[in-house]
């Protein structure tokens, strides 16, 4: 089973399928424009996105370019219209398509490429897919989980340690990180600070917490964290 969403603007063509895609077994959702797919994308984490090329307010290509640049190679994205010029295929495979399909669409071709793609996705292990630091919307996207929104001081944090070697940070980084003086805080604030940052984490599958204290220096983020600005 493999999570997507679709985007289309046509009720009848986005209704019809994503109910194929649900009967084929795949967990879908719909969106009609790029309002209601960032709605979506705070409740549910895609693994392949089918964009209508044409759309209103923000074109298929325009959000595709978006989606790529949060979520880097992690999704897949397909584009998916009525239109086959050259130059619109150039323009999509430009704004970061992975795929391009005509309509009418080809129910069997479409399974197929999800198929294949969600090999490709699939293909790493979970300990190497990236965490994603979204800082225009002050948000970590964990892999395969919804996007946990973050307080400044939480942002400034964990973007500290992504910029850091190994992606760890000693305690005086982490302080000045919040706008303060080392000489002048209490070291207990930050301890109470990465304690509730760590609550709201997802566990990974060994049951530990991705933030660590190193006991003695400082914290460090021990997944793969990439700042996307």
């Amino acid at each position: 089973m493999t999570r997507i969403i679709v985007v289309e603007d046509d009720i009848g063509q986005l209704e019809e399928l994503v109910s194929f895609l649900k009967y084929s077994d795949h967990e879908a959702r719909g969106a009609v424009n790029g309002t209601e797919l960032e709605n979506c994308l705070a409740q549910f984490n895609p693994e392949i996105v089918l964009l209508d090329y044409s759309l209103p307010g923000d074109t298929g290509a325009a959000l595709a370019e978006r989606l790529r640049g949060r979520f880097g190679t992690s999704i897949g994205i397909v584009m998916v219209t009525a239109l086959n010029r050259g130059t619109d295929r150039i323009e999509c495979r430009l704004a970061g398509a992975d795929n391009y399909l005509v309509k009418p669409i080809n129910f069997v071709e479409l399974l197929a490429l999800i198929d294949n793609m969600s090999k490709r996705l699939n293909s790493l292990p979970p300990m190497e897919q990236s965490w994603q630091l979204l800082l225009a919307r002050s948000e970590l996207m964990p892999p395969g989980s919804p996007a946990i929104p973050l307080t400044n001081w939480e942002l400034s944090l964990l973007r500290t340690m992504a910029d850091m070697d190994n992606q760890q940070a000693d305690r005086d980084t982490l302080i000045k990180a919040l706008g303060k003086e080392p000489l002048h805080y209490d070291p207990r604030a930050l301890e109470t600070c990465m304690s509730r940052l760590r609550r709201k984490l997802p566990g990974l599958d060994s049951g530990s917490n991705p933030l660590q204290t190193v006991r003695g220096v400082g914290y460090k983020f021990i997944r793969p964290l990439v700042v996307v600005r």
